[in-house]
């Protein structure tokens, strides 16, 4: 499941009978969203054990080895954004979740995350593609509120990567 509905809490996911159901699918992108989507809470929360589990899971659970389109605004905020966020926390020894033993694996999923996306800014004008894994039939639309918004998140992944090309 990729995201917990608040007032039934039940899960969903990606809608499999529905390939085309874009405004589900590109969202949820089929890689536990919401897990990593909110690792910060815990932090927030002062949730340390909390923190840990859900960092294990990620790390154990979130591949983006999916056959998928995504919304490049969405994964790149939220999934991007999360794991970014979350690997700081985790190596920062003065944060109230800091992780002694932890060895950057979100910084790696971070990364994977970017290379996969940045087919997605190979447009005329740089601004990203709505959606990444678009096929030449499908609407290339591109992102206008990713112009700007984005650049928080693939700078501070070209910063701790030491990559200037997210930058």
């Amino acid at each position: 499941m990729d995201e917990l509905n608040p007032i039934s809490c039940t899960g969903r996911g990606p809608d499999h009978a529905d390939p085309d159901n874009a405004s589900l699918n590109d969202v949820l992108g089929g890689y536990a969203l919401t897990l990593v989507d909110t690792l910060d809470v815990f932090a927030v929360l002062g949730d340390r054990a909390g923190f840990e589990r859900a960092v294990r899971l990620t790390l154990e659970h979130v591949s983006f080895d999916v056959d998928s389109r995504v919304s490049v605004f969405e994964a790149t905020i939220r999934m991007l954004g999360g794991l970014l966020a979350a690997h700081q926390l985790a190596a920062d020894p003065h944060s109230n979740v800091f992780l002694s033993g932890y060895r950057s694996g979100l910084l790696d999923l971070a990364l994977d995350l970017g290379h996969r996306l940045l087919p997605a800014f190979e447009t005329p004008t740089g601004i990203p593609y709505s959606r990444r894994g678009v096929l030449p039939e499908e609407n290339n639309d591109t992102c206008t509120a990713c112009a700007g918004t984005l650049i928080l998140e693939f700078g501070v992944l070209g910063r701790l990567s030491g990559i200037p090309t997210f930058e």
